[in-house]
């Protein structure tokens, strides 16, 4: 069954979080106070509801609490609507509720209020953006404690057509391979033949059906996570996932 997701507040932020679920598979109910707002998305959303979210009776009649998660996306020039609309989501019953925060005192409130996850959009774009210029060689990077990080970077020239046991990742760079982003239409290339063992068989038929996109997964692409080590080959394109000691994976790209 498609996870339930409502949107309320339909700015930049809350749009583009509605959008990109239902582009995921996710049914999407993009709520807002704004008529104009909500024309925008109706076409492109499962249902678009006009509310007023700082009502508590509202709120009931509109079952909220049947959505497996609320995202409170209300802008950062409403500050008092979005505190009150996490609190009485809370008090409605909504069982796991995200919440938009504009600064530290605003996110210590919408915790205290209810939220069960709280996100900066600004304070997490301004690192994004400060992680490219540092580190040019890489899509994504996570931090972890003690140094660890977990990180997308392009597949290095000389891994491509070589498999993981070919390449001893692992043993050479003291690296992990968690996955691999691969282009759809090249998917077929990771079948084993008929003479690779049955398991193997079964992994890649199960992680090549459906062409929805998955959580984590780039548009036009599917996550493979169950890399076998001996059969699937690396392909032009692909993204890796993998995780290691931050001068590790540096030592991986200079060297690549």
């Amino acid at each position: 069954m498609q996870k339930q997701i409502a949107v309320i507040g339909l700015g930049i932020f809350g749009r583009e979080v509605a959008l990109s679920l239902i582009a995921r598979g996710f049914t999407v109910l993009a709520i807002d106070h704004d008529e104009e707002a909500l024309d925008d998305v109706k076409d492109r959303v499962t249902e678009t509801l006009l509310l007023d979210t700082t009502q508590e009776k509202a709120l009931r009649e509109a079952e909220i609490n049947q959505m497996d998660t609320v995202v409170v996306a209300i802008g950062t020039g409403h500050l008092e609507n979005s505190i009150l609309t996490t609190a009485l989501l809370k008090q409605v019953g909504v069982s796991h509720i995200i919440a938009r925060a504009a600064n530290d005192l605003h996110e210590k409130i919408l915790r205290q209020v209810g939220a069960h996850e709280v996100i900066n959009p600004e304070r997490e774009m301004g690192q994004k953006v400060a992680n490219k210029i540092a580190r040019p060689g890489f899509y994504e990077m996570f931090s972890l404690p003690d140094g660890v990080c977990v990180a997308e970077l392009p597949i290095p020239e000389s891994f491509i057509e070589h498999t993981l046991e070919e390449l001893n990742v692992r043993r050479r760079f003291n690296i992990n391979v968690l996955g691999v982003q691969r282009l759809r239409h090249q998917e077929s290339s990771a079948q084993p033949t008929p003479e690779h063992h049955s398991a193997d068989r079964h992994k890649t038929a199960a992680r090549l059906e459906g062409d929805d996109i998955r959580p984590g997964e780039r548009p036009g692409r599917r996550m493979i996570m169950n890399i076998s080590p001996n059969n699937d080959r690396f392909k032009p394109q692909d993204i890796l996932l993998v995780m290691g000691h931050q001068d590790d994976l540096n030592r991986l790209l200079t060297e690549h």
